[in-house]
């Protein structure tokens, strides 16, 4: 749908008298148009802007996904007018995703959960009787951290002198033991906040672990010749798969029992992730599945250690 112009003789940001044939200010670049419009021209300008936004909208998405790879291959060869920028459509997906994925956990029931033992060897036991806190020199009872849940606001001089009291020495590892203990523990424990809060703190470290990703392929690739921000498209492309794709998972979860499709969905994103690489960088297959298994191997473990930590800020904020 093309846009009519409704354009000035001079330039309203620099005042440089303009020609009938200038879009733009030759001195400063403004666009010579005016939106003084008419409800008619406001409209048709409207809707001009959102089909076009739709239009490079589905192209982008149909090149993401057939053949896997194609946009970013395009992109970084400087043809992108006809495309989605790659951090705006990570940024929408992306919030898009997690709100898919928040109103999934409030179909978590709220049902009395068992209570964990945890030992100094790291090992655990569901017991119906409380929590005991054992750490190796001393023993925390159920009664102690019972009574510390019970607390409105529970002070690191609380927590030490419970560990103290208990003939454990207070390091930082003890610290949190017993904070996450007292938390977990506590009555007003409510699984719905716990995972809300460490979707929300995930949600953060991915825009630290979409970097890491687009490292790991430089190094991977270092031979290339690539740019680090051409990894960084990729790396923001294939996110932005991987949560639609995780979004399909989830919406259909709700509605129909997906046992025996799951495997696809597991190994979609890895399949895709293989073939992206063999349509962006052009290996051979097997030089491409050697690269491929080491990038999958390495950012699983970040990705790990990513919830591992949001899971971590989740429970010691409760």
């Amino acid at each position: 749908m093309a846009r009519k112009r409704v354009k000035r003789s001079d330039c309203p940001n620099c005042g440089r008298s303009l020609l009938a044939a200038d879009n733009y200010c030759p001195s400063c670049g403004q666009e010579n148009h005016t939106h003084k419009l008419p409800v008619r021209h406001f409209i048709v300008e409207l809707l001009s802007g959102l089909f076009n936004f739709d239009t490079k909208l589905i192209r982008t998405l149909r090149d993401l996904f057939w053949p896997p790879g194609l946009v970013i291959r395009e992109f970084n060869a400087n043809k992108r007018a006809r495309y989605v920028h790659p951090l705006r459509l990570y940024l929408f997906t992306s919030l898009l995703f997690f709100l898919c994925l928040a109103w999934s956990a409030t179909h978590l029931s709220d049902g009395e959960g068992p209570v964990i033992t945890v030992n100094s060897t790291g090992s655990g036991s569901l017991v119906d009787e409380g929590l005991t806190l054992d750490l190796g020199t001393g023993i925390i009872t159920d009664s102690s951290i019972t009574a510390l849940s019970a607390r409105t606001k529970v002070s690191d001089h609380l927590i030490d002198s419970t560990l103290y009291a208990s003939g454990v020495k207070p390091t930082t590892g003890n610290r949190i033991l017993l904070r996450l203990a007292v938390n977990l523990s506590g009555s007003s424990f409510k699984k719905e906040e716990f995972v809300q809060r460490v979707f929300s703190t995930f949600s953060k470290l991915l825009f630290l672990l979409v970097p890491l990703f687009a490292l790991l392929l430089k190094v991977l690739y270092r031979r290339s010749g690539n740019f680090y921000t051409e990894h960084l498209v990729f790396a923001l492309y294939f996110h932005t798969v991987v949560f639609l794709i995780l979004m399909v998972r989830i919406l259909l979860g709700e509605f129909v029992h997906l046992e025996k499709i799951e495997l696809v969905f597991s190994l979609l994103p890895v399949t895709l992730l293989f073939w992206t690489l063999h349509t962006v960088h052009g290996n051979a297959w097997w030089r491409t599945s050697v690269k491929g298994l080491l990038l999958l191997v390495s950012y699983i473990v970040f990705l790990a250690l990513g919830l591992s930590i949001a899971a971590l800020a989740g429970a010691l904020a409760i």
